[in-house]
């Protein structure tokens, strides 16, 4: 199995080097369709707003040989634009192939450490994974509490910067890829998400022993993450209330919560919610977790500007139930990831939205089909 994705690697590699990007783009630009696009907008556009759909907004993933699409680790994108810009089109190219229902959003793609390498956090790659952000000394959480919100410069956000800026000059002589792609925004994470990063484990205990403290740095954060937002928008030009992802019309800002996971609801109500509030309430957003958030997820549906939530791992949930007091609040469910059931499938006609993932385009496209006819994908 190594060797073979060892040969596939270095295959990809030769192919690119040896035909260039120029002839990928050109590639995509020739199987774009405007007009599914708009078709797709106007179906997440109601399904995000319950209006009744023909059928479930869904993103089916399926695998395509690196000779079609050249394939790059972690590591390899992290360094360099043009395979980022490769490797973030892969999805795109997916989507145009097969004509599914996602729209177009690439990003700046170094992990979930940015926000937190502003602070002093170290940078750490992998080839199979994204980057990720580790611990500051805990004596220097002090100097980010006196010195408050960074140079807008600093960390990883220079190859941010550059790399937003360069996808867009990339994309700028081709009409439709300019015009359907939009500049998805860096992985922001959330307040405590980044407070767990800069802070480390011990963050956990300090919740007991200082969480005026914290409230300080999530206040400090969440300023940060307002301020690099808004600065992504002045460079890409791009509308401030949109995403520009897969669910672009789901709009605003992805703010995650997976540390959260490991506090009671009265830590989140209390600690955690009202910085989730104040970067959301800028420009409205959607909030993810991973793992089970059963103590706290029904206390983020009134937060103002909410548009969605994204249970990322559905298997931990009742999803008829959690459907059911979504639908209550108008808050839709987003990228559900895991099987549905024939109850919830005759429950939920919209409302909500999917990931499927697949072995290869013949069986995405019977997927597709079944989509359309039935109104889900399984």
């Amino acid at each position: 199995v190594n060797a073979l994705h060892i040969f596939k690697t270095i295959t990809s590699k030769l192919s690119m080097k040896r035909i260039g990007i120029k002839h990928y783009l050109e590639k995509l630009e020739s199987i774009i369709d405007i007009n599914h696009i708009e078709a797709t907008k106007n179906l997440q556009k109601k399904a995000f707003t319950f209006q009744l759909v023909d059928h479930i907004p869904t993103v089916i993933n399926y695998t395509i040989p690196v000779a079609e699409w050249p394939v790059f680790n972690f590591e390899e994108i992290f360094h360099d634009q043009e395979k980022m810009l490769l490797h973030e089109l892969r999805q795109v190219y997916l989507g145009a192939k097969l004509q599914d229902d996602r729209l177009y959003g690439i990003r700046a793609n170094y992990g979930t450490g940015i926000i937190a390498s502003m602070f002093g956090c170290p940078t750490h790659t992998f080839k199979d994974s994204l980057p990720i952000g580790t611990a500051i000394p805990l004596e220097n959480i002090n100097k980010i509490l006196t010195n408050g919100v960074p140079d807008k410069n600093s960390g990883l956000m220079c190859k941010v910067w550059d790399t937003v800026a360069y996808f867009r000059e990339m994309l700028r002589p081709y009409p439709k890829l300019s015009q359907a792609i939009g500049s998805q925004c860096f992985d922001i994470q959330g307040p405590f998400d980044n407070a767990s990063i800069i802070w480390g484990s011990e963050i956990y205990l300090a919740i007991l022993d200082e969480p005026e403290k914290i409230s300080r740095l999530m206040d400090i954060i969440s300023d940060t993450i307002i301020l690099m937002v808004q600065e992504l928008r002045r460079i890409d030009g791009f509308p401030l209330d949109e995403h520009d992802g897969a669910w672009n019309f789901l709009g605003g800002v992805c703010v995650r919560n997976d540390s959260s996971v490991n506090l009671s609801g009265e830590h989140y109500e209390t600690l955690v919610k009202p910085f989730d509030e104040k970067i959301i309430s800028e420009w409205g957003g959607w909030i993810h977790f991973c793992g089970k958030a059963h103590q706290w997820w029904k206390r983020q549906l009134d937060i103002a500007g909410l548009k969605g939530i994204n249970p990322y791992q559905g298997e931990f949930y009742d999803l008829y139930e959690m459907f059911e007091t979504c639908e209550a609040a108008r808050i839709p469910i987003v990228q559900w990831t895991t099987p549905v059931d024939e109850r919830c499938r005759e429950r939920i006609k919209t409302g909500f939205s999917r990931i499927l993932q697949v072995d290869d385009f013949d069986m995405a496209q019977r997927v597709r089909d079944r989509l359309n006819k039935t109104g889900h994908g399984d």
